[in-house]
């Protein structure tokens, strides 16, 4: 954890109450508010309220679990609220370097769990500044041995 000037962090501004949201959730250790540019209606941004790395995944085990516990119960909000069947969860860790998840509400799945996308495979080597669930080319099942490989060598 670290202290952040809330002129550094939009996140730190918007926990001091210096900037405008629209909050769905609050708890004395996290908030959650709607998307000022959301990509489907209900997109909300879940933080903790101290300011700490956005690499969710390095965060400490108790931290971590406190911020996917106060998630879950912002993802039952939008599913009743919204009357989605299922949300996203993204923890991207991009943007802004505070830590956050993502809640992207499902809408129109109407109890479907697969849906196929239109549009074609994607892949790439490097981060383009987005992340995608799109399902990219049938790997090689060498080409998965070796990785794994690698993987497991350097740990």
């Amino acid at each position: 954890m670290s202290s952040a000037s809330t002129d550094d962090c939009v996140f730190c501004r918007i926990v001091a109450g210096e900037s405008p949201s629209h909050k769905v959730l609050e708890d004395d250790k996290h908030v959650a508010f709607l998307s000022i540019f959301p990509n489907t209606r209900g997109f909300t941004v879940v933080i903790p309220k101290l300011h700490m790395s956005s690499d969710v995944l390095a965060l400490d085990d108790e931290t971590y679990t406190e911020l996917m516990l106060f998630t879950k119960k912002v993802d039952m909000m939008l599913r009743r609220g919204l009357q989605v069947d299922r949300c996203a969860l993204i923890i991207e860790g991009m943007m802004i370097n505070h830590a956050h998840a993502k809640l992207i509400p499902l809408h129109g799945l109407d109890g479907r769990t697969h849906v196929v996308s239109e549009g074609g495979i994607e892949f790439s080597d490097k981060y383009e500044g987005y992340v995608t669930s799109k399902e990219g080319p049938r790997a090689l099942d060498e080409d998965l041995s070796d990785l794994v490989a690698l993987i497991r060598s350097r740990n």
